[in-house]
């Protein structure tokens, strides 16, 4: 039998797929564009008289889905690595939606040992003349498939069709698929503002020649792509691909020439922007996705040498603890992979870690609160530990913090602080002995 027939016979209805489903079953996908939006909307419809208690392990949606919503509660039991802005609504509202703090180097380990499910749910594309299905911009790992009793895979044919180990997989390794046609989530390039341009051009002063470089997502990471466009020879080895770093290969700024390990290829774990980026990824021979076990490893990442880690964070304390992903004890985004990237570049040959965020914020009340404290706010998640930190920058300027003492590291930061909080934190400093 050939791979049409073959095709054919595992094709099935959308009512037919959310059946596979049975009460009890653990289910696990992915993020951003690999998740396959229409068949959890099915499944959400059939899960409310059918279904109970259902573990559903994935990231994050970029598109509006309804299974998160409060009436599936003991249902359709989320548990989700990245809260986006739909997460957090679910929450708001009374979902029973518990966050997951993993590194992103650890999902596919804890999806296929600490919390090994039976069924995948993944998004890919119709397959080639060589009955080849890839997953797209944002593969959830293919390697998952020997984990798994089941994969269905929503066939989408606006999906790009993206290379890459673990990206792409032969259609008879998988269960079932369904045929259903969508958009994929758009995320359009921030805006930076005024602070974001000063922040990111102390960091692009720091930035050589034929680095290697990891981007995150917002006003920083859209700056400092257009001023990485004066450089040569970069190279992209990024959890998250934009349209900023779409901008740098376009440009030539970025080649990947001097990559120490995948010469010539972008490699990403996943992708979130426009339409444009994702055409520009289609059948792309120089760009490589590839599950985060791979792409988020620090023992992967430190090799490259040159090593260039670029994140965001929302709060720093003068002992250099980084919160990025919570406001208090609230939950607000993820661990993600900032740890991850910030040890590779630290442990790369020449590498270095940046964790920039504006010196303050203006509260809803008006109220303006410096992002640099003596401590962190009671309750706060330390993404990434202060022995690990290496840059903070703001947009007075950069401290280096790496192996520095606790006087030294206060002093620092507290340079970097905006002008109206630096006598505060002097004095929050010398009360908790940190400075003398």
């Amino acid at each position: 039998m050939g791979w049409r027939e073959k095709y054919a016979s595992k094709l099935i209805s959308m009512d037919e797929a959310v059946r596979k489903i049975k009460s009890g079953d653990r289910l696990a996908a992915g993020i951003a564009t690999g998740v396959p939006y229409k068949l959890l909307d099915a499944l959400a419809d059939y899960a409310a008289g059918n279904l109970e208690g259902v573990e559903f392990y994935f990231g994050a949606g970029f598109k509006p889905y309804r299974m998160g919503m409060p009436q599936f509660n003991g249902h359709l039991n989320i548990k989700s690595f990245f809260y986006g802005p739909i997460e957090r609504a679910f929450v708001a509202h009374g979902s029973n939606f518990p966050y997951q703090p993993v590194h992103l180097s650890q999902t596919t380990r804890d999806r296929c040992v600490t919390h090994r499910g039976n069924v995948l749910l993944m998004a890919g594309t119709e397959p080639d003349e060589n009955g080849l299905i890839s997953l797209g911009p944002s593969p959830m790992g293919g390697d998952m498939l020997d984990s798994y009793d089941t994969a269905i895979v929503q066939i989408n044919r606006r999906m790009p069709f993206v290379f890459g180990e673990g990206t792409v997989i032969p259609a008879d390794r998988v269960a079932w698929m369904v045929e259903a046609e969508e958009d994929l989530p758009i995320l359009p390039s921030a805006e930076p503002s005024e602070a974001e341009v000063k922040i990111a051009g102390h960091i692009v002063d720091r930035v050589p020649d034929g680095a290697c470089i990891q981007l995150g997502i917002g006003g920083v990471a859209s700056a400092i792509g257009r001023f990485l466009k004066d450089k040569r020879d970069l190279g992209i080895h990024t959890e998250m691909f934009v349209n900023a770093l779409v901008e740098l290969l376009k440009c030539g700024a970025a080649n990947n020439s001097r990559k120490t390990i995948n010469p010539g290829k972008t490699v990403l774990g996943f992708s979130l922007g426009s339409q444009e980026m994702y055409d520009f990824m289609y059948r792309n021979p120089d760009i490589e996705a590839r599950p985060f076990a791979y792409v988020n490893d620090p023992r992967i990442i430190a090799q490259n040498d040159n090593m260039v880690s670029i994140n965001g964070a929302m709060q720093v304390d003068l002992m250099g603890q980084v919160c990025a992903e919570s406001i208090g004890p609230r939950q607000f985004s993820g661990t993600g992979g900032q740890a991850d990237f910030v040890r590779g570049a630290n442990w790369s040959r020449g590498g270095m870690s940046f964790l920039a965020l504006p010196s303050t914020l203006t509260t809803k009340s008006g109220e303006v609160k410096s992002k640099i404290s003596a401590v962190l706010p009671l309750g706060s998640v330390v993404t990434t530990p202060r022995a690990d930190v290496q840059y903070v920058v703001t947009e007075y300027g950069v401290a280096d913090l790496r192996n520095e003492p606790l006087d030294v590291r206060a002093k620092r930061l507290i340079a970097i602080a905006h002008p109206d909080f630096r006598d505060r934190l002097t004095y929050d400093a010398k009360q908790a002995g940190m400075i003398i």
